[in-house]
Formats: C-alpha cells, sequence, structure tokens
C-alpha cells in the first residue's frame, strides 16, 4: 500500500518522513532546504567593536542565532558600512577609537536610509548620564557588559522579527 492515499495529502510518519503522495522525502533534503532558504533570508547585524577578540565572539555567537554579520572596528568605518550595507539591526561600542557610539548613532539617525535602523549600544560604561544620551540620539537598547548571551539574543529577536514568506 502507498504510503498516502491522496497525492495532496502531507502526512509525517515517524522518523521525520515526510510524504505527499506516493513519494517519500527524507528529513535531510528537507533540512538542505531550509538552510538554503534561511541563508537567503537571514537578518544582517553590523558590529562596531574596536576590541577585535570581542568582535570575533560576537560574530560567532550571533552566527550561530542565524543572523549574517559585518564588522566594523570604527565608528567612521561603521557609518560607512551601514550606508553601503544598510543593515537590519547594528551593535555599536559606545567607546570607540575615533568618536563615541552614541556620535555615530546620531549621524545614522539622522540620514533617512539608515534611520529606521535599530541601534543596540553595547558598554562598559554605567553612568547614566550616557544612557540618557544614547537613548536621546536615538539608540533603542543600551546594554552593559558583560551581557548574558540569553539578554542579547532576547533583545535581537525583538528588534529584528523573523522574516516570513
Amino acid at each position: 500500500m502507498s504510503c498516502c492515499a491522496a497525492p495532496d495529502v502531507k502526512l509525517r510518519h515517524g522518523k521525520g518522513t515526510v510524504c505527499r503522495g506516493s513519494s517519500q522525502f527524507s528529513v535531510g533534503v528537507y533540512g538542505r532546504r531550509i538552510a538554503q532558504i534561511n541563508a537567503l533570508m537571514a537578518q544582517k547585524i553590523l558590529l562596531v567593536e574596536d576590541n577585535s577578540d570581542l568582535s570575533e565572539f560576537l560574530s560567532f555567537y550571533l552566527h550561530t542565532l542565524g543572523y549574517e554579520t559585518s564588522r566594523a572596528g570604527t565608528s567612521a568605518q561603521g557609518i560607512s558600512k551601514a550606508l553601503a550595507e544598510v543593515p537590519d539591526l547594528i551593535i555599536t561600542d559606545l567607546n570607540l577609537p575615533d568618536m563615541t557610539g552614541v556620535d555615530a548613532a546620531t549621524i545614522l539617525k539622522q540620514d533617512p536610509a539608515t534611520s529606521a535602523i535599530p541601534i543596540v549600544l553595547l558598554t562598559a560604561t554605567v553612568i547614566g548620564e550616557w544612557k540618557h544620551k544614547a537613548l536621546k540620539a536615538g539608540v533603542t537598547e543600551y546594554l552593559i557588559k558583560p551581557v548574558s548571551p540569553l539578554e542579547l539574543a532576547k533583545v535581537l529577536r525583538r528588534l529584528t522579527p523573523l522574516n516570513e514568506f
């Protein structure tokens, strides 16, 4: 007897086998297709961080969450990349070599091409004055280092809802 009687009926059988009509497809085929679709739909996060070790770690962590990343080591490089790539979200350090992340956020929020991009400021500076300046400049979230990976993941998921098709 055929796996499924009607060609337009889709059933799941044990161990991940999917049956459509009389054809069976393994999960491996679907898994590869889903990975290809996810790669096309991956949301891009721009990391602006002058500490190369932290930048590399964050990039790796974001990849495990399904994000594509781009990196910059200074605010000027970050602004340039943001204008060229128009990422879905920007994570920036506060204390960068050329200008603060708040100054960079102010510039990005004034440009129509980047004004709607959420910006997460990641900093070791806990002074309330900086948080106030950051929020006034248009920063969406202000996170204190060291940030919990789970807290960062929650913030990112909230600010970059999954693409639907």
